[in-house]
């Protein structure tokens, strides 16, 4: 039999062989991770050695010395202006700069200029942590050292924002700084940098926006100059109040890196900032306020430095001669230096193309142009997008209310909303139509037709017709009561809408550019849309040829051929307009002061009013803007279906048009051709107004509780003196007692105190 060996196992060296075999692995792979890694390494260093090959010298890159002139045409080929990269650069030493436009400088823009080395680690790591999360690159973190780099030797790739280029500034900047000292670096950048108004350099800034030269400036304006490095937008000839609030942030970081102290900073934030434009500047160009408008889109599309030094050819809408007339309409209608300015902005409305635009008095005098950048309160302007509101919702221009008195309206979350006629208009009538309330531009009608349709609607589709200046739905919009206003641009466009049926062109100003190679960098190609019925603007074209036939645009009207138009007048008469149209020219004229809302008065005889000045400018400029364009007539669309709200008569069948206390349970919607609608409106109810009690020759509290009872509750007491009766006794009322009188009218009781 034989035995069976038992294997004899050793406990102890168990462990042992374990700790091996994971040795022996983790050997292996650390094998493996050397060999990835050494190839990557060597992939990686053949890549860094290929980058470092590839790096910049600042020897590869010539300072840019020499810019090509753009230049910019009108639509008929005329050459208008030209833009000149080095037009107005004066080089000043550093010891010509004062030190507070200096320390201003660094405070805004680089603050460890004198500590790095052309670039900021501090900030790179920053903007890079900043870039990382938002997923874009937001932040740049660029020194002044980098910034010359930008503007002198990389001009063409100034705007791209890449981290490529980031890598080229850097480089470049921190071989620059071995080349030249801080000192040498501040003196060429503060010389370079474009401070907006073709003012390059600090010397060039100071002479643009103060009329002084640079040594003279004081804290206040230093700290204003800086505050423009980083936008032309915080220029105060465009916004003051921008730029007040970026000087004082300047102000602010110069506090706080110990440049002034506090008694300064507190003693110049109050300041404002006075302007004087220089008196040997004499830019009488043709259209200068169009050519800027230009500029403009042409630096938000492609940068300061192509504009001015790229060689671009651009080609505008603008018509010569519609510019000459339009000038010459607010000359002659405001000739004085004193009298008001006015705005002027004309367009085709069936292209969108901008034919003429003034934009103010003198642009030498002021380059605020007050046709685009100007927002101001439209007045009854706006009535015209309540009528079209309406019109779209199938409630008919038949529709009738009482025009008389003041009402009230209770708002939610507001205070109540109290209108009154322009100039306290009474009307022999207590029921008139919202057709004959837009001839005569009734405001206590309007504000009841607003009520009635809401003003969201009124708002969607004034921006729809191409206002863009965001609207706040308050009733107040349908009245031109806006939080913020509106531009003559805007309001010209939207009316041009009208006037093309309901299709909107945005205004167009610049057909095409081509750059010095010949290559075409944009062209228009028209883009329209249907923002309103076609049938439903002829409405409105219809009535607004009554405004100017019969009604507050008289003044205005062609006498060779159809036009429409609406006025606009605000309660203290401090903005007047005309905005009207024939079928091919559209034009809106805006009247006022410049610099704030001032109430116009008399001017040369006449009282300040939309149906005034600004209607005869708006005459004088079309009739001759006109007199080579083809006289066509408003075509009625071929599709005129229209939707209305009727209801049915209970006693006929037949259908009406509800009136105001019609209940909404009561009303359809039904289709007809625009002409076959129902035009008799529903008799209002004898019981819908109540009549008004006598509340005369009795105690104040009686009469309080008779008016309240009867659903009064907007009452105004006024103390007078009245001898026959007692103190506290009421003696008169307005409205008088016994007429039908709605609860929304404001009554007045007269009390002997």
């Amino acid at each position: 039999m034989s035995k069976i060996r038992k294997k004899h196992t050793n406990k102890r060296g168990r462990p042992f062989r374990v700790i091996i075999g994971i040795i022996a692995a983790v050997t292996v792979i650390n094998l493996f991770f050397v060999v990835v890694f050494s190839s990557f390494a060597m992939f990686a260093l053949q890549a860094v050695n290929q980058f470092l090959k590839d790096l910049p010298s600042i020897e590869d890159f010539t300072p840019t010395e020499s810019a090509l002139t753009s230049k910019i045409y009108a639509a008929d080929g005329t050459l208008i202006a030209t833009f000149h990269g080095e037009q107005n650069r004066k080089l000043v030493g550093l010891d010509q700069i004062p030190r507070n436009l200096i320390d201003a400088v660094l405070a805004i823009e680089d603050e460890r200029f004198y500590q790095h080395r052309g670039f900021d680690i501090e900030g790179i790591i920053r903007s890079v942590i900043i870039n990382i999360v938002s997923g874009d690159i937001e932040q740049g973190a660029t020194t002044l050292t980098q910034g010359y780099v930008k503007n002198v030797y990389m001009p063409e790739e100034k705007y791209e924002i890449t981290y490529e280029r980031k890598l080229k500034e850097i480089i470049l900047a921190y071989q620059l700084e071995q080349i030249y000292s801080k000192d040498e670096i501040l003196e060429m950048y503060l010389n370079t940098v474009y401070f907006g108004e073709g003012a390059y350099g600090v010397q060039a800034a100071a002479n643009i926006y103060f009329d002084k030269d640079v040594v003279y400036l004081n804290l206040s304006e230093c700290a204003m100059i800086a505050g423009l490095l980083q936008s032309y937008l915080y220029s105060p000839y465009i916004d003051e109040k921008a730029a007040i609030e970026r000087r004082n942030l300047v102000l602010s970081n110069m506090l706080r890196l110990g440049y002034i102290d506090q008694d300064e900073y507190e003693e110049t934030i109050k300041l404002p900032i006075i302007t004087q434009r220089p008196r040997e500047e004499t830019e009488k160009g043709i259209a200068p306020y169009f050519v800027e408008y230009v500029k403009q889109e042409l630096i938000l599309e492609y940068g300061v430095e192509r504009v001015f030094k790229g060689g671009f050819e651009i080609y505008t809408t603008l018509d010569p001669e519609m510019q000459i007339y339009a000038e010459n309409a607010i000359n002659e209608v405001l000739p004085d230096p004193d009298d008001p300015a006015a705005s002027l902005v004309a367009m085709d409305p069936k292209t969108g193309y901008l034919k003429a635009m003034v934009g103010g008095k003198d642009f030498s005098e002021m380059k605020f142009n007050l046709a685009t950048q100007a927002k101001r309160q439209p007045g009854s302007t706006f009535k015209v997008f309540a009528l079209l509101s309406a019109l779209e919702q199938g409630i008919t221009p038949l529709i009738t209310f009482n025009p008389n008195g003041t009402v009230i309206f209770d708002i939610f979350g507001s205070e109540p909303w109290k209108v009154g006629n322009y100039n306290n208009a009474s009307y022999e009538t207590n029921e008139m139509t919202v057709l004959e309330a837009t001839v005569k531009s009734v405001n206590v009608v309007y504000s009841q037709l607003i009520m009635h349709i809401g003003a969201y609607g009124i708002a969607k589709t004034a921006m729809d017709m191409g206002i863009e200046t965001p609207l706040n739905p308050y009733p107040a919009i349908g009245l031109g009561g806006l939080t913020t206003g509106v531009s003559p641009l805007e309001v010209c466009a939207a009316f041009s809408t009208i006037a093309n049926y309901g299709t909107r062109n945005d205004p167009v100003a610049i057909l095409k550019v081509v750059d010095s190679d010949g290559t075409v960098m944009e062209e228009h190609q028209g883009e329209s849309s249907q923002v309103i019925s076609p049938i439903n603007s002829y409405r409105v074209i219809e009535i607004l040829q009554q405004v100017m036939l019969r009604g507050t645009g008289t003044r205005a009207r062609l006498d060779d051929r159809p036009c429409a138009g609406k006025t606009g007048t605000t309660q203290e008469a401090e903005n007047a307009w005309f905005t009207g149209f024939t079928p091919n020219l559209a034009s809106c004229v805006w009247m006022g002061y410049p610099e704030k809302n001032v109430k116009m008065e008399n001017i040369h005889d006449m009282r300040v009013q939309g149906g005034a000045h600004p209607a005869i400018i708006w005459n004088l400029f079309m009739k001759e803007a006109t007199k080579k364009l083809p006289v066509e007539d408003f075509v009625r669309p071929q599709e005129d279906i229209i939707n209305v709200q009727v209801v049915r008569n209970q006693d006929t069948g037949e259908y009406m048009l509800p009136n105001r206390f019609t209940p909404p349970e009561q009303i359809e919607m039904k289709e007809y051709r625009f002409g076959q609608e129902p035009k008799i409106q529903m008799p209002v109810p004898e019981d819908a107004i109540p009549i008004m009690p006598m509340v005369a020759l009795m105690p104040i509290e009686e009469a309080n509780h008779i008016l309240i009872e009867a659903g009064y509750n907007n009452i105004e007491y006024k103390n007078e003196v009245y001898g026959e009766v007692p103190s506290g006794y009421t003696h008169r009322q307005d409205p008088m007692w016994g007429q039908p009188i709605e609860t929304i009218r404001k009554i007045t009781i007269w009390v002997n105190p």
